[in-house]
């Protein structure tokens, strides 16, 4: 299944991009860079060294290799990798 790409509308990209936070490996594997929307944090994809899930496949998700919560998605997802959409995709998912 096919997951969605950027609409343009923040609001509803921002729901959307969480679908990109998960069974995403291949994903990141084509990203220059990720960033985890936990503690908004950046950094290049080989930084990644935790994996959880489908046996570490392609289908696995990441841990961010500076807080360990897999909420991490990729600049492939065609979603912004920068602070200021982290942080609306952490008020979004965890109302902080």
């Amino acid at each position: 299944m096919s997951k969605p790409p950027p609409t343009g509308d923040i609001d509803v990209d921002v729901a959307l991009a969480h679908q990109h936070s998960h069974r995403h490996r291949a994903d990141l594997d084509r990203s220059d860079r990720c960033g985890c929307f936990y503690c908004l944090r950046v950094y290049p994809p080989a930084a990644i060294e935790g994996w959880i899930g489908a046996a570490a496949g392609a289908n696995a998700t990441a841990l961010c290799p500076h807080c360990g919560i897999d909420s991490v998605i990729g600049s492939a997802s065609g979603f912004p990798v920068e602070r200021e959409f982290l942080a609306r995709m952490r008020q979004r998912w965890f109302g902080r």
